[in-house]
């Protein structure tokens, strides 16, 4: 979709050479006819267009003014990034900051900072506008124009200053919603209109601050209040990212009341997110209870609209996620994107990697209206199955039990792990606790397959002493005492897995602590022989040496 509306918007251009009308793009043929043969809808609304413009900030300028767009020249992005870096680099205001310090009431404050230029006043450390902002928070008591002139000059002044001063210090993301909360209580009931201008376009900075620095490196250690903030007043773009980085956040009440947020912004806006953007919502989910309880809903409908137009890469990342989501498995809005996610991996299926195939196949296998999808993916696995790796098989295996013992390419799948013949045999690629997993996958669908449970039961019997905790769990899964597939020596097996009782685990202990004691009575026996042979080594020098005093002496007599 990008290199679409990318040339729709660089042709329209062309006319005019600056900002592209919304209305502009949606009318342009090439822009349609792609919304109907990919998406099956006509151009999305004004407002979605704007979602998709302003999430892009590497690549579009969006002015909210004209409702239009254009593409980001590299001229624009370097002009950005020289006007931070001057920021960062700007000198420290010394005779500035001295006359704010010797400053001893606000009216003094507001004639220093009202006579200054703005880029000084930016300069200036993070605390010290903090203090500024706080001695011209409330109206001076006179009320002497040119006082009040100067008082509200030095506001406006100062809100201007905070995006600068946060960009010097390289403020946090904690820092920029704090400073957030101080500009949107700053004189709240001001009838200045220069002010009420001022504070709105710093706080918009403040939010564009907000969003580099969580596509950077997400929310960090910043509270949920302050995240509850961002979410309640930034544009739907900011919105969405920020409620990407709740699922770090846990679980909670106060999790839950950020994520709220998403009542504000419709599913139809948020499709036209970035697909990594929503893919991150969607692992959002799968990491908090709280947040998928909240916005999995609208997530789901969101992807749905737009998944046709994803790459591969970012369709199996998304099945992959929402695979592991814990709850709202069955809400309607799931099983609509899983269908349209299937027709998208349909189209795409003779092209996916092993990577994107496994996570696809993991994703779909457990969903029965996926069924005739995965059908198929069983065949491309079956003609494949030789050159893919034994661990990543598994993996496929593992999506496909779900096809059934009777399903043709299942059957053949099984066979190929069954076989004990020629030098690339799969089951002996796998560790030990590889094995005990495709015996727990498999035990339910193939429980009486001899070949495959001859093979598999002596691979495991070969490989006990190699079992973990997790891996002696699966064999003890897939193979009941009384039940499951049977194998030669299978009682030997279980009783190799089976935990011990707590007289053997005492037993163990008793013995580890007795090992543990003879090794250190060794070690101190071992140190105490050390010491008494250096002693002798000792004893035996001084002889030799008083030895060597007497001679000398004889042949001086």
């Amino acid at each position: 979709m990008d290199e679409v509306v990318k040339t729709a918007v660089e042709t329209l251009a062309a006319e005019s050479s600056n900002f592209v009308e919304i209305s502009k793009i949606k009318g342009d043929a090439k822009v349609r006819s792609y919304f109907r043969r990919v998406l099956f809808k006509p151009p999305w609304e004004d407002a979605t267009w704007v979602m998709y413009f302003q999430s892009r900030p590497t690549m579009w300028e969006f002015d909210e003014k004209v409702m239009g767009a254009k593409v980001k020249s590299d001229l624009a992005t370097q002009i950005e990034e020289a006007a931070r870096l001057k920021r960062r680099k700007a000198a420290f205001p010394e005779a500035l900051y001295t006359a704010v310090l010797r400053a001893g009431t606000p009216v003094e404050t507001s004639a220093v900072i009202a006579n200054s230029k703005d880029s000084e006043i930016a300069a200036l450390p993070m605390d010290a506008i903090e203090a500024l902002i706080g001695s011209l928070g409330n109206l001076p008591e006179s009320v002497d124009p040119p006082t009040l002139q100067k008082h509200a000059e030095a506001s406006v002044k100062v809100i201007t200053a905070v995006p600068g001063s946060l960009e010097k210090k390289g403020a946090t993301l904690g820092d920029i919603m704090r400073f957030f909360d101080l500009v949107m209580k700053f004189q709240p009931e001001t009838a200045d209109q220069r002010l009420t201008h001022q504070r709105i376009l710093t706080l918009r900075e403040l939010c564009e601050a907000a969003a580099r620095d969580i596509r950077k490196q997400g929310v960090g250690a910043t509270g949920t209040k302050a995240l509850g903030l961002l979410c309640s007043t930034a544009p739907f773009h900011i919105l969405a990212l920020t409620l990407a980085g709740l699922g770090e956040k846990g679980e909670g009440d106060d999790v839950k009341a950020c994520a709220n947020f998403i009542e504000r912004v419709n599913a139809a806006v948020l499709e036209a997110l970035p697909a990594e953007q929503l893919v991150k919502l969607a692992e959002a989910c799968a990491k908090s209870k709280a947040v998928a309880e909240t916005i999995l809903a609208t997530v789901a409908k969101a992807c749905a609209g737009a998944v046709a137009s994803w790459s591969m890469d970012d369709v199996s990342k998304l099945l992959f996620a929402l695979a592991k989501v814990k709850t709202g498995g069955d809400l309607p809005e799931i099983s609509e994107l899983y269908g349209r996610a299937a027709e998208v991996a349909s189209a795409n299926l003779a092209s996916l990697s092993e990577t994107q195939l496994i996570k696809v196949v993991l994703a779909l296998g457990r969903i029965p209206a996926c069924k005739e999808f995965v059908s198929t993916a069983a065949e491309q696995v079956v003609q494949k199955m030789t050159t893919i790796a034994a661990p990543q098989l598994l993996l496929l295996t593992q999506g496909l039990a779900s096809l059934g013992a009777d399903h043709a390419s299942l059957t053949k799948l099984v066979e190929f792990w069954a076989t004990t013949d020629g030098e690339e045999i799969k089951l002996k690629q796998l560790s030990a606790d590889q094995v005990a997993k495709l015996a727990q996958v498999l035990a339910p669908v193939m429980p009486t397959n001899e070949a495959l449970w001859k093979a598999v039961g002596s691979r495991l019997l070969d490989q006990k002493s190699s079992l973990s905790d997790a891996g002696k769990a699966s064999v003890l899964a897939a193979f009941p005492e009384t039940e499951g597939p049977t194998f030669e020596d299978k009682e030997k097996l279980l009783q190799a897995v089976k935990p011990k009782s707590s007289k053997d685990r005492d037993r163990d202990r008793d013995r580890d602590d007795r090992k543990d004691r003879d090794d250190r009575d060794r070690r101190d026996r071992d140190r105490r022989d050390d010491r008494r042979d250096d002693r002798r080594r000792s004893r035996s020098r001084d002889r030799r040496d008083r030895g060597r005093g007497d001679s000398r002496d004889r042949r001086r007599r």
